[in-house]
């Protein structure tokens, strides 16, 4: 080989190796939860919410923060079924109504006590469902369990490379109300998180709420939100997910002077990161 088909054989070899690396290096990877029985993890929650709701001309705010910390035990694991115990550690809550602090006991008297909750492998919350859900979704609610529906993503059965996206649509028939939730996600990069290899996951929510036959008020709502999820794909843990949410209510109520509606709207930023 003359010296200059040697140079000519570098020169390209420099050219095609970036590409054959790149090629190389992406990976197809499977997502699940992959809790083993007595498993114990510690998790920091942050919900800061606003509510805002207009009552017969009268407008009013309230704000509310809740910040805890949680451990979270497996129980029980059944075909692909996770049933988790989930213990508060520390408990603050401060609310204000209408430019009032009010005072809160409920942080105290949490503190020690446990939740249960189901999920399945795929990321699916099994229990709560419904209203107890949307509770959670509205910023309304401290029980752990519901807040967790809206941060855990839901997986496919496929494996998943970086830059394919999925959709999951959930249905929730109550006699109360009807929700249908749908999910749109991608897997964005993969990138190490608290001493984890993570699957970083964009994802956008959007809901649409109507009221049930049963009910006698008149209630529809709709809501959309952004998040960002750190799964630990080797581990199957969830490391890290944050969303923020935007929730717009109508409630029309029959009152004594006829007819009244009640809009309320909701921004709140709900965050929960491993210990």
């Amino acid at each position: 080989m003359t010296k200059r088909n040697i140079l000519r054989w570098i020169f390209t070899s420099l050219l095609i190796l970036p590409f054959l690396w790149v090629g190389c290096g992406e990976k197809a990877i499977k997502l699940s939860l992959k809790f083993q029985e007595g498993d114990e993890y510690k998790y920091n929650l942050i919900q800061d919410s606003v509510t805002t709701t207009e009552f017969m001309g009268k407008k009013m705010e309230m704000p509310s923060k809740t910040e805890i910390t949680l451990t979270q035990k497996v129980e029980k694991v059944d075909l692909g079924i996770a049933a988790l115990n989930i213990t508060y550690d520390t408990f603050n809550m401060e609310m204000n109504v209408g430019g009032k602090q009010i005072p809160s006991n409920m942080g105290k008297s949490m503190v020690g006590k446990t939740n249960k909750m189901k999920i399945s492998e795929n990321g699916e919350i099994i229990e709560p469902k419904g209203i107890k859900a949307m509770v959670g979704l509205q910023g309304l609610g401290s029980d752990i369990k519901n807040i967790f529906f809206s941060l855990y993503p839901k997986f496919p059965e496929h494996k998943l490379k970086v830059g394919n996206n999925w959709t999951q649509k959930q249905e929730i028939p109550q006699a109360q109300m009807g929700v249908v939730i749908e999910y749109q996600y991608t897997l964005t990069k993969l990138e190490k998180k608290k001493e984890h290899n993570c699957a970083v996951i964009d994802y956008t929510i959007s809901m649409t709420i109507e009221g049930g036959e049963q009910t006698k008020m008149n209630m529809k709502g709709s809501g959309k939100g952004k998040g960002t999820a750190y799964f630990a794909y080797e581990k199957g843990l969830l490391v890290e997910s944050e969303v923020v949410m935007d929730l717009t209510m109508t409630i029309s109520a029959p009152l004594p002077t006829g007819e009244q509606e009640i809009p309320t709207t909701t921004h709140q930023t709900i965050k929960l990161s491993l210990i």
